[in-house]
Parts: C-alpha cells; sequence; structure tokens
C-alpha cells in the first residue's frame, strides 16, 4: 500500500492492510500542513471505506462518535482470501519437494493450521464488552484520571475514549495496525492528545503500541514498558492457549497496587480463566451488566466486569504458557509478529504539524 510521500514503510502489507509508517524528513509533502486527525483519517480512507456511528455511553453527556469500517465482513473476508493464498503458496512450495504432490496436486487451499494461530480482524465493529468498560469509567473517572493505564486489544477505541476522556495516559496495544490507526483517530476526535514527541504521557494522552501478547517478543516488549496503575483487557480471551499466557502476563504488567479489568460476555474461555485467578486466590470484584441490546448493533449479551486488585506482586503465580507453535507461523502480511520489535505507533506515525 502506498504511504504518505514523507513516510517509509516499517511494516510492508501487500494483502491490502494499511501500512505502518515511519516519519522521514527527505520528501516534504502538502499533507505536512494538515493537522494529525484529519492526516490519520486521509490514510485511513485510502484502505477503507468508513461509516459513522453515534454510540450511546450511559452516563456520557452525548453520544461518543465513532468511525468504523463500512463493511466489517469485508474485513474478514480479506483475511481469508489471503490465508487461503498463503496456503496455496505452501502447497506450491511443497510440491517442488515432492513428486507425488507434483504428480497428483493439491485439492485444498487451507490446510491443518487454520485450526490455530490466525488472530481473525474482529476489530471491525463494536463489542459489548468495550462498551460495559466505557460505561465504568465514565460513572467513575476518578478511578483513571491521571492513571497510566494500558489497553490489551483496543478494537474501534470506545474504551479508549472514554479512558482519555476522564484523564488517563493511556497506551492502547494491539496486533493489528489497522486498529490502533481507527482507535487512535477515535480517540483524538474524543479529545485525546498525542504526547509531546519522546516524552512521557500525559493526563489524556494517547499511545499506540503494535504488538501481539500472545508471542514471546511481544510480552517483553510490553512488560519492558511497564508497570502500569490499571490494564483493561475488554473481551481478548477466545482460545484455551490463551488461559496461561494471560495468568502469567498480567500481574507482569501492573504494580504492587495496580489493578486489572477485565471484561468478558461469558465465553466458556474466559469462564475458564476467572475460575483459574479464583483457584489462585487472585483478588476480583465482579459487576455484571445486561442490555438487551447493546447500541451500535453490539448485540445481546451480559457482561462480566471482574476488577482485580493486589495481583502485581510475588504472591501472584506465574505459570508457563503451554507451547504455541501454531500461533508463529502466522504470516507478517496478515498481522504484525512482535518478533519485528515493533516501535511505539505514536513515533511510527507523523507529528501533528504545529505553527
Amino acid at each position: 500500500m502506498e504511504a504518505l510521500p514523507e513516510d517509509r514503510a516499517v511494516t510492508g502489507n501487500p494483502v491490502g492492510h494499511m501500512n505502518v509508517v515511519a516519519l522521514t524528513t527527505a520528501s516534504p509533502s502538502p499533507m505536512i500542513h494538515m493537522s494529525f486527525a484529519p492526516r490519520l483519517r486521509w490514510r485511513i480512507q485510502r484502505h477503507h471505506a468508513v461509516r459513522e456511528l453515534e454510540v450511546p455511553i450511559t452516563g456520557a453527556e452525548a453520544p461518543y462518535r465513532v468511525i468504523a469500517p463500512a463493511d466489517p465482513d469485508a474485513v474478514l473476508d480479506q483475511t481469508a482470501r489471503a490465508f487461503a493464498r498463503h496456503e496455496a503458496a505452501k502447497a506450491a512450495e511443497g510440491a517442488q519437494h515432492s513428486q507425488a504432490h507434483a504428480q497428483h496436486g493439491s485439492t485444498g487451499l487451507v490446510g491443518a493450521t487454520s485450526s490455530g494461530g490466525w488472530h481473525m480482524p474482529y476489530w471491525a465493529t463494536p463489542w459489548a464488552s468495550g462498551l460495559a468498560v466505557a460505561e465504568a469509567v465514565v460513572a467513575e473517572p476518578g478511578s483513571v484520571a491521571g492513571a497510566r493505564v494500558m489497553e490489551l486489544g483496543c478494537g474501534l477505541g470506545i474504551t479508549a475514549m472514554a479512558l482519555v476522556r476522564a484523564g488517563a495516559r493511556l497506551t492502547v496495544v494491539d496486533c493489528w495496525g489497522e486498529t490502533l490507526a481507527f482507535c487512535r483517530y477515535n480517540a483524538l476526535r474524543a479529545g485525546a492528545q498525542n504526547p509531546p514527541h519522546g516524552a512521557g504521557n500525559r493526563a489524556g494522552t494517547i499511545r499506540t503500541r503494535l504488538a501481539d501478547w500472545r508471542t514471546d517478543p511481544g510480552r517483553d516488549a510490553l512488560i519492558a514498558g511497564g508497570p502500569y496503575d490499571l490494564v483493561v483487557a475488554a473481551d481478548v480471551l477466545y482460545e484455551p492457549e490463551d488461559i496461561p499466557i494471560l495468568f502469567a502476563l498480567l500481574p507482569r504488567l501492573v504494580g504492587p497496587a495496580g489493578a486489572v479489568w477485565l471484561a468478558e460476555p461469558g465465553r466458556t474461555t474466559s469462564r475458564k480463566f476467572v475460575q483459574e485467578t479464583d483457584d489462585a486466590g487472585w483478588i476480583r470484584d465482579t459487576a455484571t451488566v445486561t442490555r438487551d441490546p447493546w447500541p451500535a448493533d453490539a448485540g445481546r449479551a451480559t457482561v462480566r466486569l471482574h476488577r482485580y486488585t493486589g495481583i502485581g506482586s510475588a504472591s501472584a503465580e506465574v505459570r508457563t504458557p503451554s507451547p504455541l507453535s501454531h500461533h508463529h507461523p502466522t504470516p507478517p502480511d496478515l498481522y504484525v509478529r512482535s518478533s519485528q520489535s515493533p516501535p511505539d505507533l505514536h513515533a511510527s506515525l507523523p507529528r501533528p504539524h504545529t505553527a
């Protein structure tokens, strides 16, 4: 994908996902005179048709204005097509080393690895768990004001919008560069500020981090940026293999006085994770919120918001995650692997123009 003239690609993305770009100063562009948010939207709309959503958040003065892909299913379809191309290429490569394969061919595009290791892009539509966290932040802004907060898996940024409006010093993390772009734009439009380049977060600011917490390099990068006062995760547990990884990671992201807010809609994997934390003696307070339906077509769901405290200490058991070899072969053109040691995306995108 073509980047802005003053940019250079850090992560190529030939299947059509937005590139992550880093600022260079070699080639000035007329775009440099635009403020950051309009330039970011310009880049988003180069790759996605967008729709405007108004998302009512209980307790907020007005609905949140959010942009999202106009066709969320198209985002999923694009990934599925790219996966099929990848599997076809693997099959063709294998055929060169197997005469029998060359003679009889391959009947399928999707191989055994389709059962795991591919993080599907479910970020393109609002989800009930993210809305529930946003409601909790709006109800208790003092609990995050001035706090150093990390959000694992940011979606379209609805939770991030609530956090920055409440005065959090926010870092959002995702393994999809596109997600970070939508989240950042929506948060900026909600009043978030870009922190000064190279400076620490200030109240109401947002930084973006391109990393996958399911990989060793991704976890190392996130831990190196801690500790945080609060870690927020909304509907991030889908596979059983994620349970020991998140269980071991969370205590290493927060300080001794830090907290974790985990929102989940009752998936089997989420329930098993909560049971693991109970068995380990983690202290939690749980609130249950039901909407029928949730706004913005987020469906009908009962969300449980678990607030953990006191886990960022040596008393928290750290388990060795089970082997996850199937997470690592994921092609880099579909999602960014943290083994690339991605930088803070704030440093990867052009800074706002100042007069």
